[in-house]
């Protein structure tokens, strides 16, 4: 899950968008997206889906997983 976090993280501050933004756009808490940044807890996957789709990516692609 650390590879989530940093990544994550990583696609907040490229978007150049706070927490507190991010959070607000997806329905919760700034604090949730602190915790999950700082892998102090886990995206379900409802919020896993939420997170892609604010990114307009795929699950795979923002959990960093690569096709074998």
């Amino acid at each position: 899950m650390y590879q989530f976090s940093k990544r994550l993280k990583s696609l907040r501050e490229k978007e150049g968008v706070t927490q507190r933004q991010m959070a607000k756009h997806i329905g919760m808490s700034a604090g949730t997206i602190a915790n999950l940044e700082n892998g102090y807890s886990k995206p379900s996957f409802d919020v896993l889906i939420d997170i892609a789709d604010y990114f307009e990516m795929s699950l795979d692609d923002l959990v960093g997983r690569e096709r074998r």
